[in-house]
């Protein structure tokens, strides 16, 4: 399936996902982040289909970008995407963000309706009840990538986020901005996480695009936006 959104011209797997992502990065704008840089670093994490660096594309032009994407069906479709719109000075790895370099067990959704981007470590993460399909995949960590200074780093990584940021604690200092997806799963804690964050960096939370200043809800899917302290 194909579309156009702005100038690009975007290939999909799954309309409804494809829609969910289009309002969450270019409508809610998501992933916004200030620099004054021209060629800021962007480390992405999950990129999927590759919505999200069309994003960046479109608002740093000259950005430079290091994507991982662990989905070879995603993969394909993702260097598609970037060929079509003639995207370049982006490094892809085809491989999982984790805490250890290794090899993993990632699971698939299984219901037959393409929902590529559900991709997860936990079997059953997103409500308990979506069937899925398990494949081995690489896995890097963070760590040798974050030996310089990043402008923004996003995570998309269906419930790993709380481990992986905890690994990478010692290379805040390097990281101006942090967005990710909290996934509200088993063994994660928003509250832990905010913990984390806080001494290096002014937190923002948002759901379905509408900041929230308290009563931060530990059950529900959130946008978390870090931005280093001066």
């Amino acid at each position: 399936m194909q579309t156009k959104l702005a100038k690009y011209t975007i290939k999909y797997l799954n309309k409804e996902e494809y829609h969910h992502l289009k309002n969450e990065i270019f409508i809610n704008n998501s992933y916004s982040f200030e620099t004054t840089k021209q060629e800021p670093l962007i480390i992405d994490v999950g990129t999927y289909i590759g919505i999200s660096i069309l994003y960046f594309k479109r608002d740093f032009p000259n950005s430079r970008i290091i994507a991982f994407e662990p989905n070879p069906i995603a993969v394909q479709t993702l260097n598609e995407n970037l060929f079509t719109n003639c995207i370049d000075n982006v490094e892809i790895h085809e491989s999982a963000i984790w805490i250890e370099d290794g090899s993993k067990k990632m699971y698939l959704d299984k219901t037959g309706k393409d929902r590529y981007s559900v991709a997860s470590f936990v079997k059953n993460a997103w409500d308990g009840t979506i069937k899925s399909e398990m494949i081995t995949v690489k896995t890097e960590k963070l760590n040798k990538y974050l030996n310089q200074e990043v402008d923004l780093l996003k995570l998309d990584i269906e419930g790993a986020e709380q481990k992986v940021l905890k690994s990478i604690k010692g290379y805040f200092g390097n990281i101006k901005n942090i967005i990710f997806e909290y996934h509200p799963i088993k063994d994660q804690d928003i509250r832990k996480i905010l913990e984390l964050l806080q001494t290096n960096y002014n937190i923002s939370v948002y759901q379905e695009g509408k900041e929230i200043k308290k009563n931060i809800p530990h059950n529900k899917l959130l946008i978390i936006k870090a931005t280093c302290k001066k």
